[in-house]
């Protein structure tokens, strides 16, 4: 079904960072792909008991968490705090806060990339399913971004123009070419 034949529902109207529909999903993601990496380590780091002396699984990074979840965790609980910030200024400082847009469009790519390589090198416990829907929503929230970015960039654009009156000649100096021409 295209956008076309979807019945119209007027939206919310936006009152706080939070009512943005951006906003909830990237913390959906967030929130998921943080608790299903935490209890992914917590499961490859538990200590196993053999005859009563306890042996560390035999893995790498055993007790630490490795450098691809870090900084996936650390990216993905990011997201909605830039864009809690975009929305605060965006009103003070609207080029900083479309800025800010991008960068957050710049680490939805980057998160998706963790994603992949923490699934083909890092990942033993959790199903693949688990990252291509997190990548989808990824990606569909990310064009939600570039549209609330552009919607954004038009409501600068426009409330920057000054408003000129039509009932106020045109001054033009006397050397231009409507001058000399009489």
């Amino acid at each position: 079904m295209n956008n076309y034949q979807r019945p119209y529902y007027p939206r919310r109207p936006v009152k706080s960072f939070q009512d943005l529909e951006v906003y909830q999903k990237l913390l959906a993601v967030s929130v998921a792909v943080a608790k299903r990496l935490d209890l992914s380590v917590i499961a490859r780091n538990e200590v196993t008991k053999q005859s009563d002396i306890e042996i560390a699984t035999p893995r790498r990074h055993v007790g630490t968490r490795n450098d691809i979840t870090v900084k996936l965790t650390t990216l993905a609980l990011g997201l909605p705090l830039k864009i809690a910030a975009a929305h605060s200024i965006r009103f003070s400082d609207q080029l900083q806060a479309i800025a800010k847009l991008e960068e957050v469009m710049l680490d939805c790519n980057i998160l998706i990339v963790y994603l992949e390589q923490y699934r083909d090198i890092e990942n033993k416990d959790i199903e693949t399913e688990f990252f291509e829907e997190q990548i989808k929503n990824i990606l569909a929230t990310r064009m939600k971004v570039m549209h609330l970015q552009m919607s954004w960039k038009k409501f600068s654009s426009l409330r920057g123009v000054p408003a000129t009156r039509q009932s106020e000649p045109v001054a033009r100096s006397p050397r231009s070419p409507e001058a000399t021409s009489r």
